[in-house]
C-alpha cells in the first residue's frame, strides 16, 4: 500500500515537472525575448483594435476578437502559461471515468506532444480555443448544459471555426442514442472532410511538419492498433480516431483535437499492454522504456526547434531601416513581422482571404521568373517599394528568378542594406 502511494506521488510530481518543462523551456532556449513564430505578431498588432491596413488584404479584425482583446491586457507569455495549466486541469477532470493511472498517462502523453507544445508556446488563437473546447466538454459530461452553452458562445468570439466544430461534437453528444440523427451527422462530417480543404502531405513533426504528431507516437499507436484490432472495447475508439485523423489532414486546428484523443488512446493501450502476459518482464520493461524515452526525446526535439526558430532581432533591426508605411516584399512567412513593424506586407500566412490563390500564383511567378519585364509588372501591381532577403530566403528561393535579377540586373533595383539580411529598393 505504501509503495503504491509513493508511486502515485512520484507520478504526480513527474507530471508537474513535465508541464513546467514543456511550457517554459522553449522560451528559455530563445536567444531573444521575441514571441515564437509569425501569427502571434498579427494578433499582438490587432490587439490595438480597428482595421488592419498593413496586411495585404486590408482585412478587418473579425476572427479572434476575444483573443486579441485578451492580448491587449495580459502579457502573451503569462497568458499562454496560465492557459496551458488550466487546459491540463480540465483535460484531467474530463477523464473522470478512467483510472488514475490512465489519467496520468494521458496527461503525460499530451504534455510531450508537439501539438500541446505548440499551443501554449506560440501565441496563436488556437490555444484559447482548445481551452474553451475543453471547458465545453467538461460541462457537458457533468450535465451543466447552460455553462457549456455559455462557453461555446465565448468560443465564437475566439475562433468561430473551432466553435462550429465543437458545436458539431456537442450535437453528436446529445444525439448519440438517436441512430438516425447521429448517422446523418456523421455522413455530413465525412462529406465535409472529402469536399472542403486540401489534404496535408506531412503531419509528422519529426519530419518537418510545423504542427503534427510525434513519429514515436505514430509507431506506438499503429503497433497497438495491429495488436488490439479485434478488441471489442476499442472498436468505437478506432472510428473516432480515424475521423479525427482525416479531419486533421484537412483542417489546420484538427491536429489539436486529434492529439487530445490520441493521448487518451495511447494511455489506454499502454495500460492494456502492461496487463498482457509477457514471457519476459525485462522485455516488457525495455519496451515501455523505449516508448516513453522516444516520446520524451521527440517532444524535446520539437521544443528545441521552436526555441531556436524565427524571428530574430536582426529581422526587426533590418525592418527598422525601412520608412514606415512602405510596401515590403519578402517570403510569405515574413509578412506578419513586416506589418508588425509598421510596414505593409504583400502576403502573409493568413491565407483565408478572397482571391488569395491568384495573388499566390503571381508572387510565386515573381520569385521564379527571370523575365525583367514580367517582374516589374508584378512588383508594380502590388506597389512594392522594398524587397527583404536573408539566408533562409536565399536557400528557399534558390539562385533563379528574382534573386538572379537582383544580383545581375541592377536597373530598377538598388541595395540599401548589404549584410546577412539584404534590403533592396525598387524604383517603379
Amino acid at each position: 500500500m505504501e509503495r503504491r502511494k509513493s508511486t502515485k506521488l512520484f507520478a504526480k510530481i513527474g507530471i508537474v515537472v513535465l508541464v513546467l518543462l514543456f511550457l517554459l523551456l522553449p522560451g528559455l532556449l530563445r536567444e531573444n525575448n521575441l514571441p515564437i513564430g509569425d501569427k502571434s505578431y498579427y494578433h499582438l498588432r490587432m490587439a490595438e483594435g480597428g482595421e488592419d491596413s498593413l496586411s495585404f488584404s486590408g482585412r478587418e479584425n473579425v476572427n479572434a476578437r476575444g483573443w486579441n482583446f485578451l492580448l491587449k491586457w495580459i502579457p502573451l507569455n503569462v497568458l499562454l502559461f496560465v492557459m496551458g495549466i488550466i487546459s491540463l486541469v480540465l483535460f484531467f477532470l474530463i477523464l473522470k471515468p478512467l483510472s488514475l493511472t490512465e489519467k496520468i498517462l494521458s496527461m503525460g502523453f499530451l504534455i510531450v506532444s508537439p501539438a500541446f507544445i505548440y499551443l501554449f508556446n506560440v501565441g496563436e488563437r488556437y490555444g484559447i480555443g482548445i481551452l474553451f473546447s475543453l471547458a465545453v466538454f467538461y460541462f457537458l459530461v457533468n450535465k451543466k448544459n447552460i455553462l457549456a452553452g455559455v462557453s461555446l458562445v465565448i468560443m465564437f468570439s475566439l475562433d468561430y471555426t473551432m466553435a462550429l466544430f465543437v458545436l458539431f461534437l456537442g450535437l453528436l453528444w446529445f444525439f448519440h442514442k438517436k441512430k438516425a440523427v447521429f448517422s446523418g451527422l456523421l455522413i455530413l462530417f465525412l462529406i465535409f472532410i472529402f469536399v472542403f480543404g486540401e489534404w496535408k502531405s506531412n503531419f509528422i513533426s519529426d519530419l518537418g511538419a510545423l504542427i503534427g504528431i510525434s513519429i514515436f507516437g505514430l509507431f506506438f499507436i499503429v503497433f497497438c492498433l495491429i495488436l488490439f484490432w479485434n478488441k471489442r472495447k476499442f472498436l468505437p475508439l478506432y472510428g473516432v480516431l480515424l475521423g479525427l485523423f482525416l479531419f486533421s489532414l484537412r483542417v489546420e486546428f484538427g491536429i489539436f483535437y486529434f492529439s487530445l484523443f490520441l493521448s487518451v488512446l495511447m494511455a489506454l493501450f499502454f495500460v492494456e499492454l502492461y496487463k498482457m502476459k509477457w514471457e519476459s518482464k525485462l522485455i516488457r520493461d525495455l519496451t515501455f522504456l523505449i516508448v516513453v524515452c522516444g516520446l520524451l526525446f521527440s517532444g524535446l526535439s520539437y521544443v528545441n526547434r521552436l526555441g531556436s526558430g524565427m524571428p530574430s532581432d536582426e529581422i526587426f533591426d533590418a525592418l527598422n531601416e525601412i520608412p514606415e508605411g512602405h510596401v515590403v516584399f519578402s517570403d510569405i512567412g515574413y509578412g506578419n513581422w513586416i506589418s508588425f513593424n509598421g510596414k505593409k506586407n504583400v502576403w502573409d500566412s493568413f491565407t483565408n482571404v478572397p482571391k488569395f490563390e491568384e495573388r499566390r500564383k503571381e508572387l510565386m511567378e515573381l520569385i521564379d521568373s527571370r523575365d525583367a519585364f514580367r517582374t516589374n509588372e508584378i512588383l508594380n501591381k502590388y506597389e512594392v517599394d522594398y524587397i527583404l532577403v536573408d539566408s533562409r530566403i536565399r536557400e528557399k528561393w534558390g539562385d533563379a528568378g528574382l534573386l538572379y535579377l537582383l544580383r545581375y540586373n541592377s536597373e530598377g533595383f538598388r541595395k540599401v542594406k548589404d549584410e546577412e539580411i539584404e534590403i533592396w529598393r525598387y524604383y517603379k
